[in-house]
């Protein structure tokens, strides 16, 4: 079993969420976690090297870090002139910045800023980055 295998089943099984924190903290899941982190999600992303959260950064349960999708297989796969416009692997990095918040069950996906000073509400799919400077 790999290290991120590893790492992933291990913070799974982790109830508390602070204690959850602190193993992925220690561990060095993320690539940058600031001061007064908290990660409530029992599942951690694909490819969490590929996120970076500022100070003071608060994520509800059930939030999902999508830092890459498969949809180019599938229309790469299609068997007609559309695909002939080949698609690339869509993939990229999500940074969350100082003073957020990100609501249960939030959908972030590649290449999003979030923030500074930004409440993401519960549900939200955030497509596009946003908030202040």
């Amino acid at each position: 079993m790999d290290r991120n295998t590893f790492i992933k089943i291990r913070c799974y099984l982790i109830l508390n969420p602070i204690k959850r924190t602190k193993y992925l903290i220690k561990k060095k899941v993320f690539n940058a976690v600031g001061k007064n982190f908290y990660f409530c999600p029992r599942k951690i992303p694909q490819d969490p090297m590929l996120i970076r959260f500022g100070d003071n950064v608060k994520v509800a349960t059930d939030v999902f870090f999508v830092t890459h999708d498969i949809i180019h297989d599938m229309v790469n796969d299609i068997d007609s002139d559309f695909s002939n416009n080949k698609l690339s692997k869509e993939f990229g990095c999500i940074e969350v910045k100082n003073n957020v918040f990100i609501g249960a069950g939030s959908i972030i996906l590649p290449n999003v800023t979030i923030g500074p000073d930004v409440i993401v509400a519960a549900g939200s799919v955030v497509t596009k980055s946003f908030g202040g400077g």
